[in-house]
């Protein structure tokens, strides 16, 4: 192997460990955040209220863990997943506070 043969290898591994880690540390941050909504929509929750407010926890904590991954790795596609999966939490929390 040429000595470029080896650094470009060892590029791609080591840029494929960064995405695993920072894959591994989104999914942290998602627990955290839906731990968070979740709390949060116990307490708002009535007894004879829908469960829409599921919907905005996952959606929530599934769009803070898009972000995570885009400001590390930087590829707009967590980030346009991010902004879509943020406009699904307002909107299930606005479905929420109407009472569907």
């Amino acid at each position: 192997m040429k000595k470029e043969e080896i650094l470009a290898k060892a590029r791609a591994e080591k840029s494929d460990e960064m995405e695993k880690a920072v894959r591994d540390r989104s999914a942290i941050w998602a627990v955290v955040a839906e731990a968070i909504a979740a709390a949060f929509f116990m307490c708002m929750r009535d007894e004879s209220e829908p469960i829409m407010d599921l919907t905005a926890i996952v959606c929530f904590s599934t769009s803070v863990c898009l972000f995570y991954r885009f400001f590390k790795l930087k590829q707009i596609w967590y980030l346009l997943m991010g902004l879509l999966m943020t406009g699904l939490t307002v909107f299930s929390v606005i479905r929420y506070f109407q009472g569907h």
